[in-house]
């Protein structure tokens, strides 16, 4: 637990303060609050909110790191007699903070998004124990009776208050400015007669004055208007800043008890918030048996079923695993995933493990994991270190599509008031930072597209300077000196919150209504419970969590093997146990890795990825996770994947430090490639417990060299010396330690992902139509839709457009004379309407252009559309077809019925249909582009870009279509152009500096294909070439008798 302190609070103190977590209203972080309690010599400080906690974590850890006193506050709006005003709710014990939960989930769990959101005070009667209560200050009910010499009715509210929290109410008396010093004295004197004592505070909404004028911004960002349409009561109160100890005190001279209560406050507010405790749910379990027992059994029955038969290793290690999972009361959260996983198979979802829970023994025999940890030498205490205060994470991959009906179970099994999804909080980001302040100035929306389409989508670390990543509007308020307050207040609002939002897989479960310790609120977009607090914030309350992702490489694997299943029911129970049937020993499918013929397949499709694959001819799963472990970052920034593949090839010799390294290493030819190698390394070498390996691995990653690192150094040393290790080789070993550490994989994640791409890889070997119709269906994955075409008529597919008669809403394989013909499906034209697609699968076959549109009744754009990408081939030409439409007469939607001269019309020319089909479907199925200009590709000498990812530093040309492209400025003002360029086999980032851009932005226009000569460059934080521009060609303009592009 986090506790307050001792020392008793006289001096003045801030009892009502909003920190950016009031969204769009405050505009401080808690720390930033904190520390100025800190600079103005202040004991103590209330964080009061409104209607949100989020920052409450942060700001009590904040105020232990200054040894200040947190008081825990929110605001809320509160209803009485038609009339709502700001309250302010203090807990004073932990069940006050209890309430202070119930009341905001109770507003935030409305539908609506918040705005204006008011609380009953029936609802507030309810929740009363542990608060105390300030009346709200110059917003609040009884200053706005008092302003309107409502007398009566400010004793009433303030009796009402009385009754409700007895002894608990303090008035608060605000004048921020010297002319509200009169409306102050006349609430003090109501205070006075009610009987209640007096406080003075100051309504904080930002620290310094001269953020009066940013504050107003947010203020019309929050209501979606304009600056100058901004009704002055939707604003913070004037010289809302956060005022001296010294100013507080002169405004409040004429009443020194409203000074000397703030003591009395504090203290009341003195309690621990409930951090660092578990709570762990209860889970449904046989009458009379343990959790523990329950567990135990589990892991017994799935180790004979996983093995044959408990050896002694089996049993000795399974020993040692559940005693400390009992010691530390982890049993539920090793039955709550292992019952979700039962399922999830059980209901055809496909799952995987990720992390480091591939390392536990119980988890493999519970069906948690996959992977043996024993072959794989895999340690316990690289999941769960006893050593170690927080719960182990068990993350699990679903198939994104099906991951619903997981989540769902969820909520079902263990109650909609027990589970919560983690929230995540939403910051402003450049773009979306200088569009909504840009709006709230009034500039119109064609020049707020402008302005923000001027910045990228995403920085890129290498392209900017620091000046850049400090500013990124410079360049823009050079080149829009006009708006340069605009770039200002954008700038001060990086980073801050703007909204909350679920987070991607966090799914948590409590032992009690989830209110009772944490706050929770609907998300706007899925409408699901989530919780008011972070990943890191939930984590302090001891929550126990789950970690449920949804991934596509899952959702292939899933569609492919229910495709199998129908075929093959009389092999299969189920389509799970198609893919449980993989072998991993498959020899075509370790051909097909070899070769890394694996676009579509999970984590191994990159470009670079399958340079990885041919240079250390992975042929196995083993080698499937040493590629994922050496294509990274940091072994790509380090040297160690380029280390890797020359001992592989035997161009460098593999030596080691000391002979008890050789068994250790020899796996990943000497170098450290995975985590679980440093464990070994200082157990088996430097004689440390598995326990203080981990600790020592945890230390070194994360580059720690305090007085732990030095003491587990020495440690080492000693024991290494034990082992016969001379002084020097030892102290060359913990440096070839420390300086692989962190570059090091998790050996478990690595063989969990490595199973999922060597199944796909399977698939797409064994059922290349399935699986490649599957990833299409599936959005793709590191492709765009084009790659993954060309490579489904690479595979030996025939690849169609949609049509009427053969297509399902999404992609399928048909097998009309006994082989594949791959279908886009329906939704891929563009304006085609879901109530159109829905009348065309239910009345084909369609025989004639008049019978579709007599029987299905299409917009006449949707039949166009239809037509020209080919979507009625079979019914007639498509120039006689839309010669008949354009002939035509269409009322009401009907069209009519006309004879066609069909004699002069001439088909079209595979251009002309690829072009149809590229503004039509978004891409050509009949050919790829670059097909369309092979002479001229072959003439400039251009490579593809698979064979360009070799040839680091070299200058060449590549031949590709655009994908994607964005244009940014520099801090200069000049703009430079990020392209994503594809060909068929595979994407490259094209960078044009601003010379090149300016030289060739004319070249540039539509989509290509173009010619690119330019230098080839590694971007280390991505772990991907890029291109440096220097020289382009749009092809799609070129003569062929111009091929001067060589030259």
């Amino acid at each position: 637990m986090l506790k307050p302190g001792n020392a008793v609070i006289s001096a003045f103190s801030h009892l009502h303060a909003h920190s950016y977590f009031s969204l769009l209203e405050g505009l401080t972080a808690p720390e930033e609050l904190v520390q100025a309690a800190v600079t103005a010599g202040m004991p103590a400080l209330a964080l009061t909110d409104h209607r949100c906690l989020s920052g409450v974590v942060e700001f009590v850890e904040a105020c232990q790191k200054s040894a200040i006193q947190p008081l825990i506050g929110l605001e809320v709006d509160v209803q009485w007699q038609g009339n709502h005003a700001p309250l302010v709710l203090m807990a004073t014990e932990t069940a006050g903070w209890s309430n202070l939960c119930r009341l905001s989930s109770g507003l935030l769990l409305e539908e609506s998004s918040g705005a204006g959101l008011v609380l009953g005070i029936d609802v507030l009667a309810a929740h009363t124990q542990g608060l105390l209560v300030l009346t709200g200050g110059q917003r609040s009910l009884l200053d706005r009776f008092s302003a309107t010499a409502q007398q009566d009715r400010a004793l009433d509210w303030l009796n009402s208050l009385g009754e409700l929290f007895p002894q608990r109410v303090y008035v608060e008396l605000q004048q921020h400015t010297p002319e509200q010093e009169v409306l102050a004295r006349r609430v003090a004197g109501l205070a006075k007669q009610a009987g209640l004592p007096v406080v003075a505070t100051q309504d904080i909404y930002y620290l310094h004055p001269d953020q009066a004028e940013l504050q107003r911004t947010l203020s019309a960002m929050r209501l979606n208007t304009r600056i100058k349409d901004l009704p002055e009561k939707e604003t913070a109160p004037q010289s809302a800043y956060f005022a001296t100890a010294k100013e507080m005190q002169q405004r409040f001279a004429w009443i020194a008890e409203a000074l000397e209560n703030i003591s009395t406050v504090a203290e009341s507010c003195r309690f621990e918030l409930p951090l660092g405790e578990m709570h762990f749910p209860a889970v449904p379990l046989p009458p009379g048996k343990t959790a523990a027992q329950v567990l135990r059994q589990k892991a017994e029955t799935g180790a004979k079923r996983r093995y044959g038969k408990i050896t002694p290793i089996i049993r000795e290690r399974l020993e040692h695993e559940l005693e400390i999972i009992a010691r530390r009361g982890y049993e539920p959260i090793f039955l709550i995933v292992e019952e979700l996983l039962q399922f999830a198979a059980a209901d055809g979802v496909p799952v995987s493990s990720r992390g480091s829970a591939a390392s536990s023994l119980v988890a493999y025999c519970l069906g948690i994991t996959n992977p043996d940890p024993l072959a794989l030498n895999l340690y316990f205490e690289r999941f769960l270190n006893p050593a170690r205060s927080t719960p182990p994470d068990i993350d699990t991959d679903l198939c994104s599509r099906r991951r619903e009906r997981v989540i769902r179970h969820v909520f079902e099994t263990y109650g909609t008031d027990r589970v919560a999804m983690v929230g995540t909080i939403n910051r402003f980001r450049p773009r979306s930072a200088l569009g909504e302040v840009a709006k709230a100035h009034g500039i119109t929306p064609a020049e707020v597209r402008q302005l923000v389409n001027a910045l990228p989508h995403f920085f890129h670390p290498q392209m900017q300077t620091d000046e850049e990543k400090e500013n990124p509007f410079g360049g823009l308020a050079a080149a829009y000196p006009r708006h340069q307050v605009v770039f200002e207040q954008a700038q001060a609002l990086l980073r801050q919150p703007r909204h909350l939002s679920m987070h991607p897989g966090g799914i948590l479960v409590a032992p009690q209504q989830i209110t009772d310790l944490v706050p929770v609120m609907r998300s706007g977009g899925k409408g699901v419970t989530i919780t008011q607090f972070d990943l890191e914030s939930v984590e302090r309350f001891g929550l126990v969590k789950i970690d449920l992702l949804g991934i596509r490489g899952l959702t292939v694997l899933g569609d492919v093997a229910e495709a199998i299943y129908s075929w093959r029911r009389s092999e299969f129970r189920s389509p799970m146990q198609v893919l449980a049937a993989v072998p991993l020993d498959d020899p075509e499918t370790a051909e097909k890795v070899r070769t890394a013929q694996t676009i579509g397949c999970f984590q191994i499709e990159s470009p670079g990825m399958r340079a990885t694959l041919r240079d250390i001819q992975a042929h196995t799963r083993a080698d499937v996770m040493a590629a994922l472990a050496l294509y990274r970052p940091g072994p790509l920034r380090g040297g160690l994947r380029d280390a890797f593949v020359r001992r592989f090839k035997g161009l460098e010799p593999v030596d080691h430090l000391h002979p008890l390294l050789e068994p250790l290493l020899t796996e990943s030819y000497g170098v450290i490639l995975y985590q679980e190698q440093v464990l070994r390394i200082a157990h088996e070498l430097g004689g440390l417990s598995l326990t203080d390996a981990d600790l020592l691995r945890r230390a070194m990653s994360h580059f720690d060299p305090g007085e732990q690192m030095k003491t587990l150094r020495r440690r080492f040393l000693e024991g290494s010396h034990q082992r016969g290790v001379a002084q020097e080789t030892a102290e060359r070993v913990w440096e070839m330690m420390a300086a692989f550490a962190g570059y090091g994989f998790p050996k478990a994640h690595a063989a969990s992902y490595a199973q999922v791409a060597w199944q796909g890889a399977w698939c797409k070997t064994h059922f290349p139509a399935e699986f490649i119709c599957a990833v299409l269906a599936n959005g793709g994955g590191y492709y765009s839709q084009r790659v993954y075409l060309s490579e489904a008529r690479r595979m030996g597919l025939t690849v169609r457009p949609p049509h009427i008669n053969h297509s399902c809403p999404s992609f399928r394989v048909s097998y009309p004379q006994g082989l594949p013909v791959l279908y886009m499906g329906l939704d891929q034209v563009y304006g085609l309407t879901y109530q159109t697609q829905k009348q065309i699968m239910a009345k084909r076959p369609f025989t004639s252009l008049d019978d579709f549109l007599v029987r299905v009744d299409p917009r006449k754009t949707e039949v166009e559309n239809l037509v020209r990408c080919g979507a009625m081939d079979g019914l007639g030409r498509i120039p006689v077809l839309l010669s008949a439409l354009k002939a035509g007469v269409w009322h009401k939607g009907q069209p009519a019925l006309f004879e066609r001269s069909t004699e002069n019309e001439k088909e079209w020319s595979l251009t002309e249909r690829a072009q149809a089909q590229e503004e039509v479907l978004g891409v050509s199925v009949d050919v790829h582009p670059l097909e369309l200009y092979v002479p001229q590709i072959a003439a400039a000498g251009a490579i593809s870009m698979a064979e360009a990812v070799g040839r680091m530093g070299e200058s060449l040309v590549v031949a590709g279509m655009r994908i994607t492209s964005r244009r940014t400025r520099t801090q200069k003002g000049e703009t430079m152009l990020f392209l994503s360029l594809e060909d068929l086999e595979g994407m490259l980032e094209v960078v044009f500096f601003p010379q090149i851009y300016q030289q060739y932005r004319q070249h540039l226009r539509g989509s290509g294909p173009y010619l690119i000569r330019g230098t080839l460059e590694w971007d280390v934080e991505r772990g991907e070439p890029w291109l440096r521009a220097e020289k382009v060609r749009n092809l799609a303009g070129m003569n062929e008798k111009q091929n001067t592009y060589r030259r």
